[in-house]
């Protein structure tokens, strides 16, 4: 599922995707501060996780996940999916770190 952008709950978003990441680059993101995760599931909406939930939200609910951009094999994955991850530029904020479920 290629994004071309981002949105929010008031439209489209000023983002430029700066390139494909892997479960250590998001841990060295994670180590210089806090990072947006935002995901993108087929069929639903894109999903915003505040700053100030990333350390949480990437041990409780991304770590496992992350997949490499060479292909996953989803029976490798705890309940069968997984996250390709992505860095993104948006305004003066901090990294944005898309995940695009794959189930």
């Amino acid at each position: 599922m290629p994004l071309v952008e981002l949105w929010d709950d008031a439209g489209p978003v000023v983002a430029a995707e700066i390139r494909d990441l892997v479960a250590d680059d998001i841990r060295d993101l994670l180590r210089a501060g806090p990072v947006r995760f935002v995901v993108a599931n087929l069929g639903a909406p894109i999903r915003w996780i505040p700053p100030g939930e990333c350390y949480r939200f990437w041990k409780a609910e991304v770590q496992p996940w992350v997949a490499d951009r060479s292909g996953a094999d989803l029976d490798n994955y705890p309940g069968g999916y997984c996250y390709f991850a992505s860095e993104w530029a948006v305004g003066d904020g901090p990294p944005v770190v898309l995940l695009a479920v794959a189930h």
